[in-house]
């Protein structure tokens, strides 16, 4: 919950800040700054939008004449100037109110380490006017806040209100901005709903989140809103098609959400059994808002079979990960539609010894209740194809790769197995002394073959997911050799890199525009020997079109050695501040 909000402090530079920050606005046409006042009244009303990914092809007459500032879209309707003393065909007035068409949408962001996604419109002010100058004090991680400024004219600004004096730096514009907006960074900004980036977390306001899709955008507070106002005969008959080429046209939005590690075995399987229902894991909160994402994608660290009966909640001398059929219905109640099986417990089969059937039978299972996979198959090549799905117009392509076990369990080109994230093991296992591939030196990790997969599929997909089991377990550090293989995995090509096998929470990092996390903790999963092995975050990453424009962690904690529960304040703050420590002492790229 966010504390009460500091004092405001009090400065004879105040005014004059808010007056500098009025100026800009005035001169940019930037009035998401100025809109304050119906942020907090919330009666900005205005027209029908066009729904997302919708264009409007109006046919204006040449000629019209015009008074008032042209607004943002206007230029290609050919309009002219009216003459003095003669009534124009349009009238343009920047303001809101009743009819008013939103020409271009604003969004608050925050860095990603400031733990923010969410704040009222209250807070939003006060953190602009310096009032509120912390992260804690609005339920983030804590840390100064620093607002920002940037524009894209020819003298650039940067100002920030920080303990009572204006700084002023010269930014290039929302370019500079991005660089700046380091993770520890603090920075606040405004930018064009456009300029969103994955460095960048958007931020809702009173529930309304214009960047990830949800609540009515005619409410939306950071617009810039005009009036189109006929003023003649002619202009009444074209005033609607007028309004439609200038109202901003909203992104079509696409929400990914990632989860960590699924094992529905051993004391987890015990836990479900004895609520008598199979969904039990992924019924709640939790699965419904995995169901409301466009693509939920998913790990399976072990096997779902029916050949070996699964082990309960025994202790076992090796770890033998299986679970029975039935619970595939917790991941289709959630609406989990793909997963990988690119995981060392793949060929795991119970108190029977099925080698590469669990695999197999997993897949089968996974496939028959409509859940893709990738990272496994009948040989090598089945084994590295991608799993494609069709959402809102565009095509997504999903990678799985294992450096975990691969080295015993990968595919041969006629045998079954899991997808090798390294070119060979053979340098690997020659190395001395004998120990599992993902302990040995990142000079030893081939990504070639890695690199290529990635390469040939953005050739054919619009958007390139890439999920690797990779690293050591029980760190917040990504092992060497998990920091190669996934940056390689973002050079080559790749949008969205996802990382698992810790059992903890990892580090992030935003690579160009590429976001990486190289682990999301367990998600349904009995380990509790430490409070982080009880303790993750869902991934959701939002697309506008075919770009990534801003992600979020969602953290939740397992109860009951089983089921996922969203978590607030001390638990929320704990995970999230893991990862982002994690981050911080990242090398170098």
């Amino acid at each position: 919950m966010a504390r009460e909000p500091t004092a405001p402090r009090h400065s004879p530079w105040l005014p004059w800040f808010v007056l500098a920050v009025a100026a800009l606005a005035a001169s940019l046409g930037f009035l998401a700054f100025i809109l304050f006042d119906a942020i907090s009244e919330g009666d900005a009303r205005e027209a029908p939008a066009l729904s997302p990914g919708t264009t409007a092809t109006p046919e204006v007459r040449a000629g019209l004449t015009y008074t008032g500032p042209l607004p943002r879209g206007a230029e290609a309707l050919e309009l002219k100037p009216a003459e003095s003393g003669k009534t124009p065909d349009i009238e343009f007035a920047s303001a809101g109110g009743e009819g008013a068409v939103a020409v271009r949408y604003f969004v608050p962001v925050a860095p990603l380490g400031a733990g923010v996604d969410s704040l009222t419109a209250e807070e939003v002010q006060r953190i602009w006017t310096g009032e509120i100058s912390d992260w804690g004090d609005v339920g983030g991680l804590g840390g100064e806040i620093v607002p920002v400024v940037a524009s894209t004219e020819d003298a650039p600004g940067y100002y920030g209100f920080i303990d009572g004096e204006i700084l002023r730096r010269a930014l290039a514009g929302y370019d500079d901005l991005r660089a700046t907006m380091a993770m520890d960074s603090g920075i606040f900004a405004i930018v064009p709903l456009e300029e969103l980036r994955p460095s960048m977390v958007a931020i809702a306001i009173d529930g309304i989140d214009i960047a990830r899709g949800t609540g009515d955008p005619s409410r939306w507070p950071l617009a810039e809103r005009v009036q189109v106002i006929a003023r003649t005969e002619k202009g009444r008959a074209e005033v609607e098609d007028i309004k439609a080429t200038v109202a901003a046209k909203l992104p079509e939005v696409t929400r990914v959400v990632a989860t960590g590690d699924v094992l529905q075995s051993r004391c987890s399987l015990a836990e479900i059994m004895a609520t008598g229902d199979w969904g039990a894991a992924l019924r709640g909160p939790v699965g419904e808002y995995l169901a409301a994402a466009d693509l939920a994608l998913s790990s399976l660290d072990g096997s779902i079979q029916g050949i070996g009966e699964p082990y309960l909640c025994i202790v076992m001398e090796y770890p033998n990960l299986t679970s029975p059929p039935e619970v595939i219905e917790a991941l289709t109640l959630a609406g989990i539609d793909e997963m990988t099986v690119a995981t060392n417990h793949a060929f795991d089969c119970g108190q029977a010894s099925c080698g590469s059937e669990a695999l197999l039978e997993s897949i089968d299972r996974l496939n028959a209740a409509g859940i893709k996979t990738v990272g496994g198959g009948r040989n090598l090549e089945d084994a590295l194809a991608p799993a494609i799905f069709e959402v809102n117009g565009l095509t997504f392509g999903v990678l799985g790769f294992d450096d975990i076990a691969a080295e015993d369990l990968q595919a041969t080109e006629t045998s079954p197995g899991t997808a090798p994230l390294d070119d060979s093991y053979a340098n690997e296992k020659a190395d001395l002394p004998a120990e599992p591939a993902f302990y040995k030196p990142a000079t030893l990790l081939g990504v070639t073959r890695l690199e290529e997969r990635i390469r040939v599929l953005k050739e054919q997909v619009d958007v390139v997911i890439v999920q690797i089991q990779s690293g050591t377990e029980d760190t917040h550090a990504p092992s060497p050799r998990s920091i190669k293989a996934l940056r390689a995995a973002a050079d080559a090509g790749a949008d969205l890199v996802v990382g698992n096998q810790a059992h903890w929470v990892q580090a992030i990092e935003v690579r160009d525009d590429t976001f990486i996390a190289y682990a999301l903790g367990n998600f349904i999963f009995d380990q509790r020997w430490t409070e982080e092995h009880t303790q993750g975050y869902l991934l959701e990453a939002t697309f506008h079109g075919k770009r990534l424009a801003t992600v979020r962690m969602v953290p939740y904690q397992i109860e009951n050695r089983y089921k996922p529960t969203f978590v607030e304040g001390d638990t929320r703050a704990k995970v999230l501040g893991d990862v982002i420590d994690a981050s911080l002492d990242l090398p170098k790229p």
